[in-house]
């Protein structure tokens, strides 16, 4: 009989610990998906709250909708990983769409147009990495003046007008053509995420990446060319504002002076919302993408349930500074 109560002893223990284990992995599942969940959440109460939103048009308008900053802040991703910051990429969005939108309608042949506007986005991007790391200086000074310098560079150049290029038929495709149903511009920025996602996860330069952000110091030690990879970093961030200007101009039809303004702001919560660490060393493509499409969902059910855009404001501010309050006390945690 002893023998027996003991046997159902160590029985009644180990279901207790399997019941603690489970609870702890789902606990854990919901913690690393906490972002994810929230986004479930906002559709589920947006979808209550208004019967549009899920239309199918509507739905169709937010992936559009995030289409441009998910390209931008897959740049702010690598950036900020590296525990570094890129304030430009608004006006650089800015300033390469106006030149593709200048040379279409002087009469350039597009590709020509795009190459250039690609190119100064790149520019942008070398400037910010050569000074950040040739001289050392914060990146937060560098990209705040590529910001002013960008887009004072659009005002100069387009006379603070706006250039129209709407009848451009190649704009027209990428504003309104679909391949297999799908919108181009969500078959771009969805292509560029997967291209993102692997190098970042499955490459030696986003091991490095991810090494700088960690800990800068120990992967110098380690053998990392530190300088070469931030400047990578930032070329990347530059470079993909030149494809978001190009989306832009497509969109709207006409490169706009002010197109991109707190595109940088909106990019940045988007990343740290998706779980990106503002400290370096942490943070996912994917997490970058749900943070995205965060921002918009909230955007266009603000919108819908007709909210004041003086509280749409102070609503967005309130989740940017959550975000931020959850990464501080993970930082804590894992220090």
């Amino acid at each position: 009989m002893s023998n027996q109560g003991a046997s159902l002893h160590e029985s009644s223990v180990e279901a207790v610990k399997r019941k603690e284990e489970q609870k702890s992995s789902f606990l854990s599942l919901l913690l690393k998906n906490k972002v994810l969940i929230a986004l479930l959440l906002l559709c589920l109460f947006f979808s209550m709250a208004t019967e549009q939103f899920l239309r199918i048009d509507n739905i169709l308008n937010i992936f559009l909708q995030s289409a441009i900053m998910g390209v931008v802040a897959i740049g702010m991703t690598y950036v900020i990983i590296t525990a570094g910051i890129d304030l430009g990429v608004g006006s650089v969005v800015a300033v390469s769409g106006m030149f593709i939108a200048g040379m279409v309608q002087s009469g350039m042949p597009l590709i020509v147009a795009v190459l250039v506007g690609l190119l100064v986005g790149t520019a942008s991007g070398v400037i910010n990495g050569f000074f950040i790391t040739r001289f050392n200086m914060a990146p937060f000074i560098v990209t705040l003046g590529m910001m002013a310098a960008a887009r004072s560079v659009t005002l100069v150049y387009s006379d603070a007008q706006t250039i129209s290029v709407y009848k451009d038929p190649t704009l027209q495709f990428l504003r309104m053509g679909q391949i297999a149903g799908i919108p181009v511009m969500i078959l771009i920025t969805v292509v560029m995420f997967l291209a993102a996602h692997y190098v970042l996860s499955n490459t030696v330069f986003g091991r490095h990446v991810y090494a700088i952000g960690s800990n800068k110091k120990a992967a110098e030690l380690s053998g990392i060319n530190v300088k070469r990879v931030q400047m990578m970093v930032y070329i990347i961030a530059g470079t993909l504002a030149g494809l978001g200007g190009l989306m832009m101009t497509a969109r709207l039809g006409s490169g706009t002076p002010l197109a991109g303004s707190n595109l940088e702001l909106m990019a940045i919560a988007a990343v740290v919302i998706g779980g990106t660490s503002l400290s370096g060393g942490r943070g996912t493509i994917f997490g970058t993408l749900v943070g995205v499409l965060l921002i918009n969902v909230l955007n266009t059910g603000m919108n819908l349930m007709n909210i004041s855009s003086h509280y749409q404001g102070l609503i967005m501010g309130i989740v940017i500074i959550f975000a931020a309050l959850i990464d501080s006390v993970s930082n804590k945690k894992a220090g």
